[in-house]
């Protein structure tokens, strides 16, 4: 993991997070984010369960989200997973239509792959998870070094 100021790149940082699973992920519903999910959990061959967090204010969604027939009627058109940890969207991952257990959801494809990185245009990871605090500093010291050269 990066110190305080330093930068990861894009590659080490998407290996550090499991492909973006262990930040947990953005359960983004009509340009929405209805709930977070976390906690992953290795349940079988390409199927990882998560701790499903509801964050809408709607009750009656909020109770759906913690509901097995919920994920098994998920629609793609509307639904979308963003990893916390890279900003980018896992585009073929898809709920188990199978049993789940009360407040988790078994997911598969929910991963960023170095390919979707390289393709987002987005910053680079590092950039956009930099501490705010870290680039003050890089920019005071650049003014700082400007104005004992004399190009201040």
């Amino acid at each position: 993991m990066a110190r305080r100021g330093e930068r990861q790149a894009p590659g080490r940082r998407l290996k550090a997070t499991d492909y973006g699973r262990s930040e947990g992920w953005d359960v983004v519903l009509d340009d929405r984010v209805v709930a977070y999910l976390s906690e992953p959990r290795f349940e079988d061959m390409f199927w990882i369960s998560y701790r499903v967090t509801p964050l809408t204010d709607e009750p009656e969604l909020a109770a759906r989200l913690s509901e097995p027939e919920f994920w098994r009627s998920a629609e793609p058109d509307g639904f979308g997973y963003r990893s916390r940890a890279l900003g980018l969207f896992a585009p073929l991952a898809r709920p188990s239509i199978g049993e789940h257990e009360p407040g988790r959801v078994t997911m598969r494809g929910l991963y960023i792959t170095p390919e979707m990185l390289a393709r987002s245009g987005q910053p680079s990871p590092a950039d956009t998870l930099e501490e705010p605090m870290a680039s003050w500093w890089v920019r005071a010291w650049r003014w700082l070094r400007r104005l004992v050269r004399g190009g201040g």
